[in-house]
């Protein structure tokens, strides 16, 4: 049986696994403790932003950056 692992676990998992695409920038809301952005933050720093808390701006900055 597999090793259960939390849902923020998981998603910081695989968002480090996207990230071996150049095209994958991560943008996040001043959580990236609690999303586990943070690993996907220290191997790919030039692909992540952080907005602060600035939820709505975030979308309107994934758009431009679309």
């Amino acid at each position: 049986m597999a090793e259960k692992i939390s849902t923020r676990v998981a998603y910081g998992d695989a968002l480090q696994e996207f990230g071996k695409n150049p095209d994958i920038v991560a943008v996040e809301a001043d959580l990236s403790s609690c999303t586990m952005s943070c690993t996907f933050q220290e191997r790919y720093p030039q692909r992540h932003f952080n907005v602060g808390i600035a939820e709505a701006n975030m979308i309107d900055i994934a758009a431009g950056l679309a």
